[in-house]
């Protein structure tokens, strides 16, 4: 008697194998609805460090130009990491513009520019942002550098404000941003990659 109370109270533990197929169809669903969502994270946040990074090289560039009593250039470069890097020229190698890296530097000798034999001091670099595929300026002046005055204004600028493109044909529109810089200096995300600077 006792033995057969023990044996009716035993239950079989574990899950049967249809009960696991289902647990494994919800979890492949999920995981294919969050999939999307999380790329567009991903991309979301590598262009908001990219612009980040850039506004606040260009806010450094500014400063330093008030406090040095002008001089300051912040340029694109094909190799900011070199021993002694330069400014570029155009829209750098594969047309990806300022997403090759750039430098921010003193203008010592007042020529605006800066050559491999040059002493100006180079006061920032900043590698290849390989996270995207461009960052092109579209409008304005100069696309290769931006030379800042004693008052923080942007020297020689054909228009009061450039407007600069970072994504990519990998990013959707929406993911892309717009930042706008000012002829007085200073730089601003005006939005996605649909905004405009006007």
């Amino acid at each position: 008697m006792v033995c057969h109370i023990i044996q009716g109270m035993s239950k079989s533990r574990g899950f049967t194998l249809v009960e696991l197929m289902v647990v494994v169809a919800i979890a492949a669903v999920l995981a294919s609805l969050a999939v999307p969502s999380f790329k567009h994270l991903i991309q979301s946040s590598s262009i908001s460090t990219s612009v980040n990074t850039f506004l606040g090289d260009l806010r450094f560039a500014r400063s330093e130009a008030l406090r040095r009593g002008g001089a300051v250039i912040l340029c694109r470069s094909d190799s900011p990491e070199a021993t002694s890097p330069v400014c570029g020229s155009g829209s750098g190698t594969g047309g990806i513009g300022w997403a090759t890296g750039w430098i921010v530097f003193y203008d010592q000798d007042g020529n605006g520019d800066r050559s491999a034999s040059s002493t100006d001091p180079v006061l920032r670099r900043q590698a290849a942002l390989t996270s995207l595929d461009y960052v092109l300026q579209t409008t304005g002046g100069s696309s290769t550098k931006f030379e800042f005055t004693a008052t923080g204004r942007i020297r020689n600028l054909s228009s009061g404000v450039v407007t600069m493109q970072f994504g990519g044909g990998k990013f959707k529109a929406d993911v892309q941003r717009t930042v706008c810089v000012s002829i007085g200096g200073r730089g601003r995300v005006a939005g996605d990659g649909n905004a405009s600077c006007t």
